[in-house]
């Protein structure tokens, strides 16, 4: 069974995992190893907020407004006549956040899987792919709400006319992202797809990176995320990094690059070493591990699926192996971040009220409230017996893991946030003569 995400909180309250799922004796085995490719978390680099305890569910942050410049001429008047003022005023803007929360759990562990089969300590390796999901599910649910509540994007090699500057698109459907509303949907991703440019034209190559970088601080008035820059001395603009998040082969795709290869020192080898370093000397590049991608139809694919194997005449018949899912591979729009000065906040929610997490001898409670997202486990499970009927896991028979855990994230200046859609390939210079 797969990681079956977005069920009700009642779902699957009796199932328990399959006692035939795993091998066992008698044919003799050998425990095999796998390298798999680490996972992490892409968007720690944004800056946290404390929430505290009986302040609400819901957090605004008040930001002081700078007054626009509204004049590129000033001209006063003769010192002899009556001079004339400008009244400078400003404004606060605010910005509002929900804190959510969602459980984690695994099915009921019967005894007899570790009391027989083969592999030893089964509870420890579920509890570290149980945490591995809830960490990957907490860098999915802030990268969502930074696409849903950005209000410009980029469409690469966009056709036809453009708001503002090619490329960048102002007019987007911009709210918070909810279990009910998704403001940039599936018919939304399809009219983005049906705008790219074709083949080539359409992939976020060198060049492209670089004019994103350009219209973010020209055209958009992007701080840099390293912070607000001092002003420039002669013959040098403001200086400041930008940070690009996405999907590996975009970094991987400057060794090929036509444009890196034809303006390359004559020190750089990219024959026999890939690209290396700052994009343009100011765009530092975070890859991401399942970076977001958009099939053609405006859904979005699993990263990964469970592949039945053969079965092999030995042992559990039960064989399946995690591998990428070729719609996901093969996925026609990809997204990437390009982001300057805290675009968001990730919001650290404080512990629960005392009166849920103290000792349990007043009230005589055996268990805790802890929405912090620590793995824990636990027997105070229902069961069913023969004939069908709910009994208490009274014999111990059975284990369960489970987690809580709550999140936010609140924007701060959201347009410093700017989502990029791209035409995905695999091999993006495949055909093109280098």
């Amino acid at each position: 069974m797969p990681a079956l995400w977005d069920l009700a909180s009642t779902a699957n309250v009796y199932d328990e995992q399959d006692v035939n799922r795993f091998n066992r004796l008698p044919v003799w085995m050998a425990e095999q190893q796998v390298a798999r490719l680490p996972d992490w978390n892409s968007y720690d680099f944004l800056p946290k907020m404390s929430w505290k305890p009986n302040q609400g569910d819901i957090v605004q942050g008040i930001i002081a407004e700078p007054s626009p410049i509204t004049a590129q001429k000033l001209v006063p008047t003769n010192i002899t006549e009556l001079a004339r003022k400008t009244v400078v005023s400003h404004y606060e803007r605010t910005n509002t956040s929900r804190v959510k929360h969602h459980k984690f759990e695994s099915p009921k562990f019967h005894f007899l899987p570790s009391f027989r089969d083969f592999r030893k300590k089964q509870l420890g390796y579920a509890t570290k792919d149980l945490m591995r999901q809830i960490g990957t599910g907490n860098t999915m649910f802030n990268r969502w709400q930074m696409l849903q509540q950005s209000p410009t994007c980029y469409i690469v090699g966009k056709t036809g006319t453009s708001t503002g500057s090619i490329g960048f698109e102002g007019a987007v459907p911009v709210a918070t992202g909810t279990d009910t509303t998704e403001p940039k949907d599936a018919n939304f991703f399809q009219s983005v797809l049906a705008s790219i440019g074709a083949d080539q034209a359409g992939f976020l190559d060198y060049r492209t990176i670089c004019s994103i970088r350009s219209g973010a601080r020209n055209i958009l008035g992007i701080v840099p995320f390293d912070g607000a820059p001092s002003k420039p001395r002669e013959n040098e603009i403001m200086k400041g990094k930008w940070t690009l998040v996405g999907e590996p082969l975009i970094y991987e795709s400057l060794t090929v690059d036509p444009y890196v290869r034809a303006t390359r020192e004559d020190a750089r080898d990219l024959i026999n070493s890939e690209f290396s370093g700052v994009i343009g000397g100011n765009i530092l590049f975070k890859a991401e591990k399942y970076s977001l991608r958009i099939a053609a139809d405006g859904t979005i694919p699993a990263p990964e699926i469970e592949q039945q194997l053969p079965s092999t005449g030995y042992g559990s018949d039960a064989r399946f192996e995690t591998v990428p899912n070729p719609a996901y591979v093969n996925a026609p729009l990809g997204v990437a971040f390009f982001m300057g000065y805290n675009p968001y906040e990730i919001i650290d929610v404080g512990p629960p009220p005392s009166e849920f997490t103290g000792a349990p001898v007043d009230l005589g409670r055996f268990t805790q409230l802890k929405w912090n997202g620590e793995v824990r486990i636990t027997d105070n499970v229902l069961v069913k017996d023969a004939d069908n009927q709910i009994d208490t896991n009274k014999y111990g028979e059975y284990l369960q893991l489970f987690a809580y855990t709550t999140m936010a994230i609140i924007a701060n200046t959201p347009r410093h946030c700017v989502p990029v859609f791209y035409r995905r390939s695999n091999q993006p210079w495949a055909n093109v003569n280098l």
